[in-house]
């Protein structure tokens, strides 16, 4: 989930006052419970990212409706595009790619 938490942090830094501050830590905790869920309880998968498409609606505002689809089935990577794309288009920035 690196391009959840690059758009994640950079929505933190940015946090205009602490109620959003708080938002985005409790974003940032409903996304770990998702991470560790395969490994501590796989049938908690799906509960576990509706709790993270639940903590990104209240930052994500209109976009959270791009994140219905997802469901536990979903692969990761697939989850972590999606999720990153509505982050970082909420936030009105698109991140700099780095040449290889």
């Amino acid at each position: 989930m690196r391009r959840t938490r690059a758009a994640a942090e950079h929505g933190l830094r940015r946090s205009p006052d602490e109620y959003t501050h708080l938002r985005w830590v409790g974003f940032f905790q409903a996304l770990r419970a998702y991470e560790e869920a395969p490994v501590a309880d796989p049938a908690a998968v799906g509960d576990r990212l509706a709790d993270v498409r639940t903590a990104a609606e209240g930052l994500i505002g209109d976009d959270a409706a791009t994140l219905g689809g997802l469901s536990a089935a979903t692969p990761v990577r697939v989850v972590d595009q999606a999720m990153a794309d509505a982050l970082w288009a909420s936030l009105g920035v698109r991140p700099a790619l780095a040449a290889s």
